[in-house]
């Protein structure tokens, strides 16, 4: 442990006082340090997520952690882990307190076992999609649908959905946005097109194109688009239609493949309606085969009319007929700051603002 972890412990402690007992740390992400801890009045173990004080002295970074726990805490459903308390401490430290999920995250499974069985994936995305109903429900959006936060919970592994940070409240009561004009923020690899376009104007059928990554990956054992750059996996996001599951995995059932292949529909009303919807697809196994769209979706209104994709792609350095003086400028792709698949991204330089 480095001093650093140890002085934010130390900070952390000081602001729990005796409510709390730190033990050890969780895990780590863009938006925070995770401890387990033990809640020394209901005797019980607890998760404290807690913003370093580096990051809490920013304003929106503060905010934006702050409403994590704002939203999480209006969520009362079996999969979406509860939030017990939110506190602040005088030196910096802004920390919310959830309940223990004892388990694994998908993405531990995922990397253990290789792509899973058919009837424990239809399972898992059930259960996810039954969580994102209920938040979309309230007017919330995830955002960030991925593998690390589906966490599978005992020996049945029970889905407990987690990490609201960058979730955006719809509903009129949660104010203004808390990100920038043509910011995206996610994780590149399983954005939905119109979330990787920039696009303000997103809903619930982000979160299930997003799901649909994750039951693609689970199911085959890789992700649907690969790419060297993030701008590259950003633009098959925008641009190129998934493989077909089962050619990749000829034993999926045929139902099951269609439910997750129309979650990857690029546009948003070609995908299930909502999360429920996919949810009853899933559980009464009546989706019907699936046949893919072979056109881009072009007229006003759509997701991704915020430029076209040829446009894009020049924006990102890649190629088009129509790209035109896309050689001559410089690329947004150069400008943009490399990141690993799990890594969140700000992805304005594929925004009307590049």
């Amino acid at each position: 442990m480095n001093e650093a972890d140890r002085s934010l412990i130390a900070r952390l402690t000081q602001a729990l006082g005796t409510s709390y007992t730190v033990e050890g740390e969780i895990g780590r992400g863009g938006m925070g340090v995770v401890y387990n801890a033990r809640d020394e009045r209901l005797k019980r173990r607890v998760a404290i997520k807690v913003l370093p004080p580096e990051l809490a002295f920013q304003e929106g970074i503060r905010t934006r952690f702050l409403r994590e726990a704002e939203t999480a805490a209006r969520l009362s459903h079996p999969n979406i882990v509860p939030i017990h308390a939110v506190g602040e401490g005088p030196d910096g430290i802004v920390y919310f307190v959830m309940a223990y999920v004892d388990g694994e995250p998908l993405s531990a499974r995922l990397k253990r076992r290789g792509r899973l069985p058919p009837e424990e994936v239809r399972r898992i995305l059930s259960e996810t999609a039954d969580a994102l109903s209920a938040a979309h429900a309230l007017g919330i959006i995830h955002r960030d649908v991925k593998p690390d936060n589906i966490l599978l919970e005992g020996s049945r592994g029970r889905v407990v959905v987690t990490d609201f940070g960058i979730a955006k409240a719809l509903s009129s009561a949660t104010g203004g946005t808390l990100t920038a004009t043509g910011v995206a923020i996610g994780t590149p690899h399983f954005m939905s097109p119109e979330q990787a376009a920039g696009d303000r104007e997103i809903d619930g059928r982000s979160d299930i194109y997003s799901l649909g990554v994750v039951g693609y990956q689970v199911l085959v054992g890789e992700l649907p688009f690969r790419a060297p750059t993030v701008p590259g996996i950003l633009m098959k996001h925008i641009t190129e239609p998934a493989p077909m599951i089962t050619e990749k995995r000829p034993d999926c059932p045929e139902d099951l493949a269609a439910c997750v292949m129309r979650c990857l529909e690029k546009e948003p009303e070609s995908r299930w309606p909502t999360a429920d919807a996919l949810r009853r697809a899933l559980e009464s196994r009546s989706a019907a085969p699936y046949r893919p769209r072979r056109s881009m979706p072009s007229r006003p209104g759509t997701a991704l009319r915020r430029g076209t994709a040829s446009s894009r792609a020049a924006r990102s350095g890649g190629t088009s007929p129509r790209a035109g003086k896309a050689g001559s400028r410089r690329s947004c792709a150069a400008r943009a700051t490399p990141s690993s698949p799990g890594r969140r991204c700000s992805a304005a330089w594929l925004s009307s603002t590049c």
